[in-house]
């Protein structure tokens, strides 16, 4: 039954998010030393699909109870406006990112760079871009994320009502969709180049709704199924994938005529081994008392704080990787750049996170709520 009263806070979520942010800020630093010590390096899923995932859990939260039969519509709008929200946040982004990238090659009087970074289309064909822009079709490298996100919580009305009235039902139906854009190459065009999304968002919805359906679990107090036979499969799937990755073994292995997406490694349309990486991750960390182990843990408030205002900290994150991804190509590479690009990035980050976690709760010189309850999620 769904509680009438708000889900408290899960600080393990928060958490988990920021350090989502924390992996892509990270990740879209390219080539720098840290970048090898990410998830993507031991297995066949990345943060991205924590934060798809995690977005899910969050909207639950935030939605699923008030999605009553007299609530609808009012729930409807307030999704809506998140979602324009994030559109907001995607133009000014790709602004920024835009005035970065044309600056570095300004400054080099080097064209290429437009073109390292997909921004050449702007030039070649300006009027065709804006549209695309308009339209959430234009997605340069590192911008590709929050044109998915928009488009899940278009869909997240009729996703957290289907949640709502039945688990399972949702599940088929998702999973339906999921396995129809795996086998009839469903998807939504980019513009103005004719390709497909990054992230196909008719694929990536499926983890979205399992999200909204671990969130529905986690506000009614339902455990997930407990099976020591799961965990020793899970364990088995992550030592197998660990393998394959380090080994160097993606891409060495065709199993044809299988349908591709049951054993290749395909980010754009999650594909099953990396669904399937990022569930037995998930169900293991659950299984670990990470909620009991925050508690009190100063030292991760800042990663907490980021996960809680995911949206302006996810932002800035993009906004200084792509001024990072300008300085690789502007100067030498060096392992003392990359830690500084990185650490800079993540300082301002955290920071960023303090200041929106103080402005809104009012927080103690030790960093707490300045009131029990303060810090709880709107």
């Amino acid at each position: 039954m769904i509680p009438d009263r708000p889900t408290p806070r899960i600080v393990s979520v928060d958490f988990w998010r920021g350090i989502a942010l924390a992996t892509i800020f990270i990740d879209h630093v390219p080539e720098n030393l840290l970048a090898h010590f990410t998830q993507r390096h031991f297995g066949f899923s990345d943060a991205a699909e924590t934060f798809v995932f995690l977005a899910g859990v969050a909207a639950c939260f935030a939605y699923l109870r008030h999605f009553g039969r007299g609530e609808r519509a009012h729930q409807t709008l307030r999704i809506g406006l998140r979602a324009f929200s994030l559109y907001a946040a995607n133009m000014v982004v790709l602004v920024f990112c835009g005035a970065i990238i044309a600056y570095a090659s300004l400054s080099t009087q080097d064209p290429r760079i437009l073109e390292i970074m997909q921004f050449d289309q702007l030039v070649k064909e300006p009027l065709s871009s804006l549209v695309g822009i308009a339209t959430l079709g234009f997605q340069p490298s590192g911008l590709n994320i929050l044109p998915l996100y928009i488009v899940l919580l278009a869909l997240a009305p009729l996703l957290i009502l289907a949640v709502r009235r039945n688990m399972r039902v949702a599940l088929g139906l998702s999973g339906g969709l999921y396995l129809a854009t795996q086998l009839f190459s469903l998807g939504l065009p980019s513009y103005p180049v004719p390709d497909a999304w990054f992230f196909n968002p008719l694929a990536w919805q499926f983890l979205f709704t399992l999200g909204l359906c671990c969130g529905r679990l986690i506000a009614e107090r339902r455990p997930l199924p407990q099976s020591r036979a799961l965990v020793v499969a899970c364990g088995l799937y992550l030592v197998l994938a660990l393998v394959i990755v380090r080994g160097g073994f993606i891409g060495a292995y065709d199993l044809s005529p299988l349908p591709r997406f049951l054993w290749d490694e395909d980010k754009t349309n999650l594909s099953l081994p990396r669904l399937l990486h990022f569930a037995a991750l998930a169900y293991l960390v659950t299984r670990l008392p990470v909620e009991a182990w925050l508690a009190g843990r100063a030292s991760c408030r800042p990663l907490i704080w980021m996960g809680r205002h995911s949206l302006p900290v996810f932002s800035l994150g993009v906004v200084l990787s792509m001024v990072g991804q300008a300085t690789r190509i502007v100067y030498p590479a060096s392992p003392g750049l990359d830690i500084l690009l990185v650490s800079f990035g993540l300082g301002l980050q955290m920071a960023l996170g303090w200041v929106l976690e103080w402005q809104k709760t009012g927080l103690t010189a030790a960093g707490a709520p300045a009131e029990p309850g303060a810090a709880r999620a709107s």
